[in-house]
C-alpha cells in the first residue's frame, strides 16, 4: 500500500518512507503449530493438582470444576495462533487520493524499482544544489513516485482484461453485436494499457536521468545542464495532472 498520510497498522509494519510517500507492507507472522506437548504437560499437572485437592478434603464437584477451568484456559492459550499483521486504511470513498493498493506482484515490484531510482536521485541531490534546492528536489521526486503509484494502480486494473485478450475465446459471428462490443472493449483495454506503459516509461526515464546526471555532476560540470533538464521533465510529469 502506498499512502500520502499515516495509516493504522495492526502489529508491526514494514515501513519505507521517501519524501511524502509511505510504502507499507504487513510483516508476515510465521504460523506456529499447536503446542500439543504443552497441552499434555498441562493436563498431567492439572490431574495431579486435582488429586491433591481431593485428598485434602475439597468437595469432588469443586475439584472437577476447578480442573476443567484450568485445563480449558491453558489449552486455549497453548492452541492460539498468532494473528497476522494487517494494514488498515480509511475507506477509499471519503479519501480518494489518500492511498493506493498495489496488490499484484508485477506492480509492487515495479514500484519498488522506481523507489530505488528515487533514492539514487535523492542521495545525489546535495551535489547539484546549484541547480535545484535539495529539499525541493526531494519533494518533486516524491510527488512523481506518487504519480507512478497511481499509474501502476490503473494498470493493474487493466491487466486482467489484457490477459483475457491473449487467450483464445469461443467462436463468434464477426459482425454480430456481441462480437463488435467485445472488440470495442478489447480496443479500449489495449489503449489504456499502452497509455499506462508510456507513462511509466516516461517516469522511469526521468528518474534514471535525474539520478545519473546528478551522480556525474561532481566530475562533469556540464552535467548540471542535464540535471536541470531532468528535473524540468519531472516537473512536467507531475504538473500535467495536478
Amino acid at each position: 500500500m502506498v499512502a500520502l498520510a499515516p495509516l493504522k497498522v495492526s502489529r508491526a509494519p514494514l515501513k519505507q518512507e521517501w519524501g511524502s510517500i509511505t510504502d507499507l507492507r504487513a510483516v508476515p507472522v510465521p504460523q506456529k503449530p499447536p503446542n500439543v506437548a504443552g497441552v499434555i504437560v498441562l493436563a498431567t499437572l492439572t490431574l495431579i493438582g486435582a488429586l491433591a485437592l481431593f485428598l485434602s478434603g475439597m468437595p469432588p464437584l469443586a475439584v472437577f470444576v476447578l480442573a476443567v477451568l484450568v485445563l480449558g484456559l491453558g489449552s486455549a492459550t497453548a492452541m492460539t495462533q498468532a494473528v497476522p499483521s494487517q494494514v488498515v486504511a480509511p475507506e477509499q470513498a471519503p479519501y480518494p487520493a489518500l492511498h493506493l493498493t498495489l496488490y499484484r506482484q508485477e506492480e509492487r515490484e515495479e514500484f519498488r524499482g522506481l523507489v530505488r531510482l528515487a533514492e539514487r536521485a535523492g542521495r545525489a541531490l546535495p551535489a547539484v544544489e546549484r541547480v535545484i534546492e535539495p529539499a525541493e528536489g526531494g519533494r518533486l521526486i516524491a510527488q512523481v513516485l506518487w504519480e507512478a503509484a497511481d499509474v501502476l494502480s490503473r494498470r493493474q486494473q487493466v491487466r486482467p482484461r489484457v490477459v483475457r485478450q491473449q487467450q483464445p475465446g469461443p467462436n463468434a459471428v464477426p459482425n454480430s453485436p456481441a462480437a463488435q462490443a467485445l472488440a470495442e472493449q478489447r480496443g479500449k483495454a489495449s489503449a489504456l494499457w499502452e497509455e499506462t506503459e508510456a507513462e511509466l516509461s516516461r517516469i522511469q526515464t526521468a528518474l534514471e536521468l535525474s539520478a545519473i546526471a546528478a551522480e556525474n555532476a561532481a566530475d562533469d560540470p556540464s552535467a548540471l545542464i542535464t540535471v536541470r533538464e531532468a528535473y524540468l521533465e519531472l516537473t512536467d510529469v507531475y504538473g500535467e495532472r495536478f
